[in-house]
């Protein structure tokens, strides 16, 4: 039985998984053929071992297609991951509303009042104050340090103490954040999960951010496969990243602001900023966008410290910081909430075996 096998472009397949729906199968039938396995099956040249095209493809599995074959520009956003797709699940760019928006009676903050995601920010933005700290003792040795004006300097080599360095460097390491997607600028991540491996020296530097995310794990919360990521993420100023979608829809992510630069330091005449990206105009209506800020298909939002912000990733999504100091969050990786726990197992054993066998997990090939 085969899982899944190395493609010659990546780039240029799509997968899809089955939720038990005769329509949906017979639909991928046709899209690529089938090779039955444990989760996958690939359009590709099958191999010795592949069973008669004839024979009855198991239920939990999925079709690589050759891209791409779907419909794009339709006017309409949707979720477009780059590898693997999962139908049936709920979609939205973000899950949480602006914080101004639940301040209006009746307003509430998390969509569908998913008791999952409610839960999951709860915990986390619980934890705000401890987390903050760790970033500041054990990334900058600053102890409990909060100006900013530390994270402008920090990067100048100076006398600053730093327990933790950076550990992903995006313009090699390659993934969702590849080809020069860094437009300039500097982006540090300080890791507790890369891709889906615990890093146990933030552990033993941040025991009470670790904890928190391990909390969300015991729940079965925390997104458990090579795709998984918790880290602090400092993009410092005028620095971008550009459109790009994740690589599923089986995860959201979370963000709780630890370092927003501060709004009254800028001139008022650059509180807005012609948007220089050129997905502007496929992903925003307006022709100004924050001075600094995430853009989730077509809806843009500020970060706020310690309110915590939810959005799926497999949309198209691009972030930016045009101020003069650093932006610094929290970010970490959930389920999405309508993937089954039995779906779960599958699909972190899919992914598991998918890594023994050297086909993700290199440095070339995660997110």
């Amino acid at each position: 039985m085969v899982l899944i096998r190395s493609l010659p472009s990546a780039a240029s397949h799509k997968i899809y998984g089955h939720r038990h729906c005769c329509s949906s199968n017979r639909l991928f039938k046709q899209l690529g053929s089938f090779a039955p396995c444990t989760l996958f099956s690939s359009s590709s040249t099958p191999d010795d071992d592949d069973p008669p095209p004839s024979q009855p493809h198991p239920d939990n599995s999925a079709t690589i297609i050759q891209g791409p074959s779907l419909l794009a520009s339709t006017g309409v956003h949707r979720p477009s991951p780059s590898l693997f797709h999962l139908p049936g699940l709920r979609s939205l760019p973000f899950w949480t509303a602006p914080d101004h928006h639940q301040q209006q009676k009746g307003r509430g903050r998390i969509a569908y009042n998913d008791p999952i995601v409610t839960a999951a920010i709860q915990h986390v933005e619980s934890n705000y104050s401890a987390i903050r700290s760790e970033y500041f003792s054990a990334v900058l040795g600053q102890g409990t340090e909060t100006t900013t004006a530390i994270l402008m300097n920090s990067g100048g080599g100076g006398t600053i103490s730093k327990p933790l360095e950076p550990d992903y460097d995006v313009s090699t390491r390659g993934g969702e954040h590849a080809d020069d997607a860094l437009h300039s600028g500097s982006w540090d991540w300080h890791s507790y999960i890369l891709n889906g491996v615990r890093n146990e020296r933030f552990r033993e530097k941040c025991p009470k951010t670790a904890q928190v995310v391990d909390d969300l794990d015991k729940e079965r919360m925390l997104f458990g496969t090579p795709f998984a990521f918790c880290f602090f993420s400092t993009l410092h100023g005028q620095s971008s990243i550009k459109a790009h979608s994740g690589p599923m829809n089986l995860r959201l992510r979370m963000h709780l602001p630890l370092v927003v630069p501060t709004k009254n330091q800028q001139d008022d005449s650059t509180m807005m900023r012609p948007s220089s990206s050129s997905s502007s105009s496929r992903y925003g209506s307006s022709s100004h966008r924050p001075v600094m800020g995430i853009q989730v298909a077509d809806q843009v939002r500020e970060w706020n410290e310690g309110s915590a912000i939810v959005l799926d990733d497999s949309y198209v999504h691009e972030v930016w910081n045009n101020t003069d100091e650093s932006r610094v969050l929290f970010l970490l990786d959930i389920w999405h909430p309508d993937v089954r726990m039995e779906e779960r197992d599958k699909i972190a054993n899919m992914f598991d075996y998918a890594r023994g066998k050297g086909w993700i997990g290199g440095s070339n090939k995660t997110r």
